[in-house]
């Protein structure tokens, strides 16, 4: 039997070059996934600067609050990471995924770092539109300004709030549905209770005040003082509004040092505020506050700088 040396060359190069093919396929799909990989990393990062950029004018210098609607290009992903312990006033991280063409949530992209922002929101907020609502902190001065997140999507409903959130809820419209009894909130929103319980999130508030404890489901009770920080409970994860309070409070501190300095340099110009001891104790407990009930030891002394230094004729702040 004679062997065909042609047909065997002929089967021989034939399967050699769909080899070559097979491999030429697979490392072209392969570099194109790397390549979209890489294309969506890219763009979920600077995604991620751009919103730190569009909330800076979104911060206010007033002593109300605003409120606006951001939107992203598609489903997205807002990864908020708050780092307590790093430098002098922790870091605020905001990192962005959003939805590959297979319909997946890839790695987010990589993080930008601020070290004078407060973003209160849930660890991972998603949706298209959000709604960024910027209120500042005074306790008892100007600390900062505090943005609140959350989609557009996710509908809250105030069961009996006080009158003072009731009033900047209508005057800001913000997207809260005001309600006697949880039955008249929609069956999907996020039912929050000022004077009863079994809702999604329950407020235990002080006699005849604006302060007081919030507690979420599956969640540890934090406390809160004054409406700045009640809402930052109320739209932010637990560990992410312990982390930036301590944020805040170290903040408050480095304030306190500063205003304590001033009062101590206007003094022998005879304009003496006599707050050196209060502001030097002050700082360092606000310094040293670790989880938001110790706000409550620092309310009293608060409130008495605030009443002090507004009863100066050459204010301190």
């Amino acid at each position: 039997m004679k062997l065909n040396k042609k047909a065997l060359e002929f089967s021989f190069s034939w399967i050699f070059a769909l080899m070559v093919g097979a491999v030429i396929i697979f490392l072209a799909v392969y570099f194109a996934s790397q390549f979209v990989k890489t294309s969506q990393l890219r763009q979920d990062t600077e995604l991620g600067k751009e919103l730190g950029i569009i909330l800076t004018p979104i911060e206010t210098n007033l002593e109300t609050g605003k409120i606006t609607k951001i939107s992203m290009p598609q489903e997205a992903r807002i990864f908020n990471e708050c780092i307590s312990n790093e430098g002098t006033f922790g870091k605020q991280k905001i990192s962005i995924s959003t939805k590959n063409l297979k319909d997946e949530w890839p790695k987010p992209g990589f993080p930008s770092s601020f070290n004078n922002k407060y973003i209160f929101s849930s660890e991972v907020v998603e949706g298209k539109n959000f709604f960024v609502f910027s209120k500042p902190l005074q306790i008892p001065f100007k600390v900062a300004d505090l943005i609140y997140i959350w989609p557009v999507s996710e509908e809250y409903c105030f069961i009996n709030p006080p009158n003072e959130i009731e009033e900047e809820i209508t005057d800001l419209r913000l997207n809260i549905t005001i309600a006697f009894s949880a039955s008249e909130c929609s069956r999907d929103s996020k039912k929050v209770c000022f004077a009863s319980s079994g809702c999604d999130i329950d407020i235990s508030l002080d006699s005849g005040q604006l302060k007081g404890s919030l507690k979420k489901k599956f969640s540890e009770r934090v406390y809160f003082d004054g409406s700045t920080l009640l809402y930052a409970s109320i739209f932010s994860d637990s560990p992410v509004y312990e982390c930036q309070l301590k944020r805040l409070m170290k903040r408050t501190s480095e304030l306190s040092w500063l205003y304590y300095s001033k009062s101590a340099f206007l003094s022998p110009k005879g304009c003496s505020s006599n707050l050196e001891i209060e502001l030097s104790s002050y700082a360092n407990k606000t310094f040293s506050l670790n989880h938001s009930l110790s706000l409550r030891d620092i309310s009293l002394d608060s409130q008495n700088i605030r009443r002090k230094n507004d009863g100066l004729s050459c204010k301190l702040f």
